[in-house]
């Protein structure tokens, strides 16, 4: 398994290895498991629960690319002799006459276009390149979606017979400890509204700050908390929606809380009104899947992958109304208690078909299909 990145990890993946490895290495068809990281990651706090694994160190950014992964890395993979590599970043990596399973779980690289900086469309066209390189060279394919797996047949021309549908898994409630955020010390509301997840373009954020100002001409005017570090060349975006909020005089209304801890996280699920995702562009979305998890109500734009991930778990708005999002929201808002638990308990039931137990038998069959065919 090699985790070929530029030298980082969102917050996503780290929880997708960190669930995924032990769980690979007790698996009953895996006879032994090598797990390549970047060089600039300590893997001790990978080891607890996963003495089994073999670690190796990986080249990180343009060394990582191509066939090359390291002299010594790919020595110490032809020494391993695997029955297959499985690599889950849509980076290519060949070692003569093994299958290659990749994995699309970002579908930023599918929507070059959507870019409005020149700089941004250039990164986008790089990543489109080196994910079709990947999959296009791969013996199997893995969409964390069906929307994913759609977009590699229709869009790079993968034949359907060689892309598997793996949903992550979601982690239960109760294993997380909660913590309130510094946001919330002091003079804390009572009611607020919750969006979370790395700021990028595509996210939309947009669509939340108008309907704001829609709820403040219907009189019902809660607190919105939008979570999440800045994205990638995402700063002047960034100080635009700032800059939106207080050009709307939405500054004692809408928050920027940052990047939240997991725990601090989970308190805000916990504690939220509802959870809003705006998102036009997802491939499974890690932090509303959360929410649900912990009995969120969610209300969703109703474009692809979310209506899939949720089902009737959440309420849905057409993208870029404001004006039917601040409606669902005041809605949702006045419903009574007994209305509110029973979309609890809705949220909470489409979780649990989530399981990261079924994300690993579910992984170790593709990587089985892939050892099937000529490499």
């Amino acid at each position: 398994m090699l985790n070929i990145t530029s030298g980082g990890m969102s917050g996503g993946y780290r929880t997708y290895l960190s669930r995924l490895v032990p769980l690979l290495a007790a698996h009953p068809q895996i006879e032994a498991l090598l797990v390549g990281m970047p060089e600039t990651m300590d893997v001790a706090e990978w080891r607890e629960g996963a003495s089994s694994v073999q670690w190796l160190s990986l080249r990180c950014g343009l060394a990582a690319r191509g066939r090359e992964a390291g002299r010594e890395a790919r020595t110490a993979i032809d020494r391993f002799a695997p029955d297959v590599i499985f690599i889950p970043t849509s980076r290519h990596f060949a070692l003569d006459g093994i299958p290659v399973v990749s994995m699309v779980r970002n579908m930023i690289p599918l929507t070059p276009r959507e870019a409005t900086s020149g700089m941004e469309r250039v990164r986008n066209w790089a990543r489109l390149h080196q994910m079709k390189q990947a999959v296009q060279r791969s013996t199997r394919v893995i969409a964390v979606s069906q929307f994913v797996r759609d977009s590699l047949v229709t869009e790079v021309g993968i034949p359907k017979d060689r892309v598997g549908v793996v949903y992550h898994g979601i982690d239960s409630s109760s294993m997380l400890p909660l913590r309130k955020p510094s946001l919330f010390q002091g003079n804390s509301p009572a009611c607020f509204v919750f969006t979370a997840g790395e700021m990028y373009r595509y996210r939309a954020l947009e669509d939340l700050i108008h309907a704001w100002t829609r709820l403040r001409d219907l009189g019902s005017l809660p607190t919105l908390v939008m979570a999440g570090k800045e994205g990638q060349g995402m700063s002047r975006y960034c100080a635009g929606l700032r800059r939106l909020v207080s050009g709307l005089g939405l500054d004692s209304h809408i928050r920027f809380a940052g990047a939240l801890t997991r725990s601090e996280m989970a308190w805000c699920y916990r504690h939220c009104s509802m959870f809003i995702m705006t998102s036009r562009v997802e491939a499974c979305p890690n932090t509303a899947l959360e929410a649900i998890a912990h009995g969120c109500i969610v209300v969703a734009a109703d474009n692809p992958p979310l209506p899939e991930m949720f089902e009737t778990a959440a309420f849905y708005y057409p993208p870029g109304d404001y004006q039917a999002l601040a409606v669902m929201t005041q809605k949702i808002l006045q419903m009574p208690d007994s209305q509110k638990a029973e979309c609890q308990e809705r949220a909470l039931h489409r979780a649990r078909q989530f399981s990261w137990p079924r994300c690993v038998d579910r992984t170790v069959k593709e990587l089985t299909l892939a050892t099937e065919r000529p490499s």
